[in-house]
């Protein structure tokens, strides 16, 4: 379930939904039409061809799947916390300091700070 303050994974959400369904649909297509012409055409050319089709069909099955995991994914990124970002800060293009320590900083056992 995506958060309504983030309207731009509900449209990323949305667009993988529409996404993995329609290559599911064509996936289907793909293994029908791959049926077909097996039948149709029995022979080495035939079985060659089918054989391509049905390949094909597993790609799209493959990317159907990538698709549906994408929505996932971006379903567990909006049940997330909506703050700001951890992490190292980094340095911007505007020439400040990312941070006011200078130099390696090894880390101690008793660091508080963790690292």
């Amino acid at each position: 379930m995506t958060s309504p303050e983030r309207p731009e994974l509900e449209r990323v959400r949305n667009w993988s939904v529409g996404l993995a369904a329609a290559l599911g649909t064509v996936a289907g297509e793909v293994g029908d039409l791959a049926r077909r012409l097996a039948a149709g055409w029995p022979d080495h050319h035939g079985r060659e061809w089918s054989e391509r089709l049905l390949t094909l069909r597993t790609g799209l099955e493959r990317d159907t799947d990538a698709a549906v995991r994408l929505g996932q994914a971006v379903d567990r990124v909006a049940d997330g916390p909506v703050g700001p970002a951890t992490g190292p800060r980094l340095g911007s293009t505007a020439a400040r300091r990312a941070d006011d320590e200078r130099g390696v900083r090894i880390p101690r056992l008793d660091d508080p700070g963790g690292g």
